[in-house]
């Protein structure tokens, strides 16, 4: 009986390390929910800016908006993160009628956000509306700003209540 203990005891370590690399393989290959296993393309934006304005501070948060003006054509791009479940910019300021360009870095871990512009607040008519996406993550969103100058609205569809701010339209 001795002998069969001590051959089995090899065994059952043997066991007990696959249990374990295999849980760390399944680990290791989870997917959020109603995902395909795929991790998503990054998108890259180049521009070639001929001159940057940089928007003048206001009262109410950082605005992380450079604007710039290509041959052609207008092209705004901004950075907006997401962190603690609040965007880090209250303030959004673009030229009106330009390509807008979104770098939208999702900073919350496990956390679903987007951006979207509305009209206004009431975000019964949309100007456009980004793809959401779980943090850790950046994606780029890109739409044309409205040709009419005036100040609009732009939240996270996820937390409407508490990831808002104006997209103001110069």
């Amino acid at each position: 009986m001795y002998r069969i203990v001590s051959l089995m005891k090899p065994n059952a370590t043997l066991l007990v390390a696959l249990l374990i690399v295999s849980a760390g393989m399944l680990v290791a290959g989870c997917t959020a929910p109603g995902g395909d296993g795929t991790q998503p393309t990054p998108t890259e934006t180049v521009t070639t800016p001929t001159e940057t304005q940089t928007p003048a501070a206001t009262e109410t948060a950082s605005v992380t908006t450079v604007a710039t003006t290509a041959a052609g054509g207008g092209i705004a791009t901004v950075e907006l993160a997401a962190d603690n479940m609040a965007f880090d910019a209250s303030t959004i300021t673009v030229p009106a009628g330009v390509e807008v360009t979104i770098i939208f870095d999702n900073q919350d871990d496990g956390i679903l956000h987007n951006v979207a512009v509305y009209t206004d607040s009431s975000a019964a008519e949309e100007i456009y509306v980004g793809e959401t996406i779980t943090g850790p993550s950046v994606i780029t969103y890109t739409f044309t700003a409205p040709e009419e100058p005036g100040t609009y609205f732009f939240r996270c569809d996820v937390h409407p209540q508490q990831m808002t701010g104006d997209f103001i339209v110069e």
